[in-house]
C-alpha cells in the first residue's frame, strides 16, 4: 500500500508542473498591468522611476522564463511570494481563506451524498414508481438550476422572508460553532443541489445495471431479503462509478465556491481568486490555483483508495 501511494503521489508531479506553467502563462496573457492597477488603487502620482522600481521589486522586469523559474523555486522552498496589491505574504492571505471554503464544501458534499444515495437506490429498486419519477424530475431540476439562481432564491426566502438563517458572512467554528454552522448552511445547500442531482442519476443507473446481473438473481432465488441483496451483494459493485463521480464532484466544489462565496459574501478561496484575478495579483492567483489543483489530485487519490476497498481485484492489481 505504501508503494502504491508513493507511486500515485509521484505521478501527480507532472500534473502540478503543467498546471503551474499554464496558470503562469495565462495570467501574463490577460490584459492589464498589475503595477498600474496597484498605483491606481493608491490614487497617487508616481514617477516613472518608482514604477520601474516596483517592477524590479516584484521581478516583473525579467523575461518570462526567468520569472517562472524564480517563482517555482520559491514555491518548492515553501515561499508563495508576496502579493502585488498588498504588502502581505501570499501564504498569510490564503491560509485564513481555506477554512470557510473547506467547511462549506464538505458540508455540501455530505448533504448531497446523504440525500442523493438513498434517492438513487430507491429509484433503482422501484423503477417507474412515483418515487422513481419524483427522484428523476428532482435530479433534472437540480442539474438545470445554476448556483446564482439557487443562492438567490435561498437568500430571498430562507434569510429575508422567513429569517431562519443569515444571508451572508462566515463565523469560524473556533469562535462560535453554532453560528458557524448557521452561516455555512445556505452556501452549502446551494452547492449541494447540482452535486446531488448528478449522484442521483449516476447511482440510479449504476444500481439498475447491477441489479440485473445473474448473481443478484441467484441471491434473490435463494430467498434473501431485498435489503440484504442490495447491501451485501449489489452495493459495492454499484458504488464503483458513483464513487468516481463523488470524488470528482468533491474537487469541483471549489470551482462552484467561486460563485457561491461571491453571492453569500463568504471570505473564502473562491472569492479571493475572483478579487485577485480582477486585480491581476499574479502571486495570489497562482497560489490559489495550485491549492485547488492539490485538492483535485488528492480527491482522485482518495477515489483510487476507495476502489481498493470496494473491489479487492483493484487492490491486487
Amino acid at each position: 500500500m505504501a508503494t502504491y501511494l508513493l507511486r500515485r503521489l509521484l505521478a501527480t508531479l507532472p500534473v502540478l508542473l503543467l498546471t503551474s506553467i499554464i496558470v503562469f502563462l495565462l495570467m501574463r496573457l490577460l490584459p492589464g498591468d498589475p503595477i498600474n492597477m496597484y498605483i491606481g488603487q493608491a490614487q497617487a502620482d508616481v514617477s516613472e522611476e518608482m514604477i520601474a522600481q516596483l517592477r524590479r521589486d516584484h521581478g516583473l522586469d525579467q523575461p518570462l522564463p526567468v520569472q517562472y523559474a524564480v517563482w517555482i523555486g520559491k514555491v518548492l522552498a515553501g515561499d508563495l511570494g508576496r502579493s502585488i496589491l498588498s504588502p502581505q505574504p501570499v501564504l498569510d492571505i490564503l491560509a485564513p481563506r481555506i477554512l470557510p471554503t473547506v467547511q462549506i464544501s464538505l458540508i455540501a458534499w455530505l448533504l448531497a451524498v446523504a440525500f442523493a444515495l438513498p434517492v438513487g437506490i430507491m429509484s433503482a429498486t422501484r423503477p417507474d414508481s412515483w418515487a422513481d419519477r419524483a427522484g428523476t424530475v428532482g435530479a433534472l431540476i437540480g442539474a438545470a438550476m445554476p448556483y446564482f439562481l439557487v443562492g438567490g432564491l435561498l437568500i430571498y426566502f430562507v434569510a429575508l422572508e422567513w429569517r431562519l438563517l443569515p444571508a451572508s458572512g462566515f463565523v469560524s467554528p473556533f469562535v462560535d460553532p453554532w453560528a458557524s454552522l448557521r452561516t455555512s448552511l445556505l452556501p452549502a445547500v446551494t452547492l449541494s443541489f447540482g452535486l446531488a442531482a448528478v449522484i442521483v442519476r449516476q447511482s440510479r443507473s449504476s444500481f439498475i445495471d447491477v441489479l440485473q446481473q445473474a448473481y443478484i438473481k441467484t441471491a434473490r432465488a435463494k430467498g434473501l431479503a431485498e435489503d440484504k441483496v442490495i447491501l451485501r451483494h449489489a452495493f459495492k459493485n454499484a458504488m464503483l462509478p458513483v464513487v468516481t463521480i463523488m470524488g470528482i464532484q468533491l474537487a469541483t466544489l471549489f470551482s462552484g465556491s467561486i460563485v457561491t462565496e461571491t453571492i453569500f459574501a463568504v471570505p473564502g478561496v473562491g472569492r479571493l481568486l475572483v478579487s485577485a484575478i480582477l486585480g491581476r495579483d499574479y502571486p495570489v492567483v497562482q497560489a490559489v490555483v495550485l491549492f485547488i489543483t492539490l485538492v483535485v489530485v488528492f480527491a482522485n487519490l482518495a477515489v483510487d483508495l476507495a476502489y481498493g476497498f470496494l473491489d479487492p481485484r483493484t487492490r491486487q492489481g
